[in-house]
């Protein structure tokens, strides 16, 4: 459905111009959307050698083409709440059939103040994709504000001896992949660490291939969204309206650390901890990266989520009176993760375990990537045209230990889920590329398997 979705879009961009059992992340501030070619990483300097200050620019758009599919739930809903033209209430697909949006417009600026010392501030509109609820959730979203002192030992970068780093403000975790080679998420990458966090991190280099990190920061809340590029509207004002026709539909939601909405540190640190190897070849086109790290923090009673009247953490597994099995307050994750690189093959693989107020998940995600040099097909003046080609695939999924009460008010959220991405990644030319991938995406009901499959075609321009 091609629809009035344009416009919308459009006006909403002119509103808002330690056990460590786990081996894994990246630290590569902000998410590049793997705009950063694995031989541009190897050849990157390491941070600190220059003063400089970049202003980068980036828009993407392009079309998204969502099945259509739904699952009744069994919560006693009032039948005011029963959606126009329903007879019963049901979890669906966020957006059904094909639209064109407007994603995201990204403003960055950073820079070295010393050789020592930097700073990063990205700001982003209307970050649709990361928009939760999707039609209520703030327009303008302030992803990074950092400053650090000292030189960060970032993934398969060359850097040799001993150093020591400290960070504060708002940045990714350090357990975070720092490149996506796709649009869409895994499952992992969306349930832990998907958004920055607010506070401290502190490490730094052993040697030539040990690392370590700690952090200190606020917790983002627990909520749920949809898995795939729509989070959906859940508690969106408009549903509190007698018989609500929404814009757009809850999704299949699952549980995962939710955007930072405050400062308040209020008996709710969270403290990661992280120790790494690295192994890397002197013509830097080989290479493995492997942390383990370990997060855990205590759950607030309620946590206010913006845009919803639905609370997070202990709130939201409340489930409206009809609980998860839950006990406790305490949340804790921990992952292994290893990165690679081999001339034009790279690949990442994660193992995680986590566990929220005593309820059980783990699973994995890995991702393989190639990349075909094209060495210029055209010019363009000065300038080659489609430079290169990248073949992506990855596969996650999501395994739940708990028992899912059959009327809590999202069933979705117990789902056992397996998802397939694949795509490839085209370099047009420097600073334009354009991305197609396919999600194949179950999730196990227990009296079938759904399938929420989705496509994205997205055209980056950065400048």
């Amino acid at each position: 459905m091609t629809r009035a979705r344009v416009g919308h879009v459009g006006a909403s961009l002119l509103a808002g111009p330690v056990l460590i059992c786990a081996i894994g992340g990246r630290t590569v501030s902000g998410e590049d959307g793997g705009q950063k070619t694995p031989q541009a990483e190897a050849a990157a300097p390491s941070q600190g050698a220059s003063e400089k200050f970049q202003l980068r620019f980036e828009v993407k758009a392009g079309a998204r083409s969502s099945r259509d599919v739904r699952l009744q739930t069994g919560f006693p809903f009032p039948p005011e709440m029963v959606p126009a033209g329903e007879t019963a209430v049901f979890l669906k697909t966020v957006d059904k059939g094909t639209s064109l949006e407007v994603s995201s417009v990204t403003v960055q600026a950073s820079g070295q103040l010393t050789p020592r010392i930097s700073a990063r501030v990205d700001v982003r509109f209307p970050e649709l994709y990361n928009r939760n609820p999707t039609s209520s959730d703030d327009l303008i979203a302030l992803r990074e504000a950092w400053l650090r002192f000292g030189v960060k030992p970032e993934v398969l970068w060359e850097d040799r001896g001993t150093t020591f780093y400290a960070q504060v403000g708002k940045f990714p975790r350090f357990s975070r992949r720092a490149v996506r080679s796709l649009e869409s998420y895994g499952l992992w990458s969306t349930a832990v660490g998907r958004f920055e966090e607010i506070g401290l991190e502190v490490g730094g280099r052993l040697g030539g291939h040990l690392y370590w990190r700690t952090s200190l920061t606020n917790g983002n809340p627990l909520f749920f969204r949809d898995s795939n590029a729509l989070a959906g509207d859940n508690g969106a004002p408009e549903r509190l309206s007698e018989h609500p026709d929404p814009v757009f539909e809850s999704g299949f939601p699952m549980l995962y650390d939710a955007k930072a909405q405050d400062t308040n540190l209020d008996d709710r640190f969270m403290l990661g901890a992280g120790l790494g190897a690295r192994w890397l070849a002197e013509d830097l086109e080989r290479g493995l990266d492997i942390l383990g790290w370990y997060y855990e923090r205590r759950m607030e009673d309620a946590a206010r989520i913006r845009g919803s009247f639905y609370e997070g953490d202990l709130d939201l597994l409340g489930g409206a009176g009809i609980p998860l099995p839950f006990a406790g307050r305490d949340k804790w994750e921990c992952g292994v993760s290893a990165e690679g690189r081999w001339r034009r093959l790279r690949g990442f693989a994660q193992f995680v375990s986590q566990e929220i107020a005593g309820l059980d998940r783990h699973g994995i995600e890995a991702e393989l990537a190639w990349r075909i040099p094209l060495n210029g097909v055209l010019v363009s003046g000065d300038e080659p045209v489609l430079n290169w080609l990248d073949l992506l695939a990855r596969y996650s999924r999501i395994d739940n230990g708990f028992a899912m009460p059959a009327n809590f008010v999202a069933p979705s959220v117990g789902h056992n889920r397996r998802k397939l991405d694949v795509g490839f990644r085209l370099g047009i030319m420097r600073g334009v590329d354009l991305t197609a991938e396919y999600t194949i995406n179950e999730l196990f009901t227990g009296t079938g398997v759904l399938r929420p499959n989705e496509g994205l075609l997205t055209l980056r321009v950065a400048f």
